[in-house]
């Protein structure tokens, strides 16, 4: 049983992280194109869109539904747990990365007033919007 609340705490994590990284990188892709730069825009933005449905539904979702009593409670084994509790770390690994490159992508001026957790909001602004 603790496992499968070390399941959720950490798909929760990745799933906050891959959210940041989502914030933050949405800016930057442009997603036209057939270049190099628009199908790597599209890789990414594919990739993060199936990660994050991943831990929502799988880790998130379907277990708390289960056990709210929504749903057929998930019952899940111990493989099992440590699989989906080692998916989530790794995309928290991969989010992580993500934002230390977002975070190094900003100008060298502005790097010491920002972090990881807070350059997605550079600067200082809340959009989410796709370039053309």
């Amino acid at each position: 049983m603790d496992l499968f609340w070390l399941n959720v705490v950490s798909a929760f994590a990745a799933f906050l992280l891959m959210a940041l990284v989502t914030i933050g990188f949405a800016p930057h892709l442009r997603l036209g194109g057939t270049d190099a730069n628009g199908m790597m825009g599209r890789f990414v933005a594919l990739v993060s869109s199936l990660v994050s449905v991943r831990l929502l539904w799988w880790s998130l979702l379907r277990p708390l539904l289960g056990e709210t009593g929504h749903m057929p409670e998930v019952s899940y084994s111990l493989s099992t747990n440590m699989v989906n509790t080692g998916f989530n770390l790794w995309a928290c690994a991969a989010a992580l990365a993500a934002l230390a490159a977002l975070h190094r992508s900003l100008p060298v001026g502005d790097r010491d007033q920002y972090n990881w957790f807070n350059a997605p909001f550079y600067p200082r602004r809340f959009t989410i919007y796709w370039r053309s």
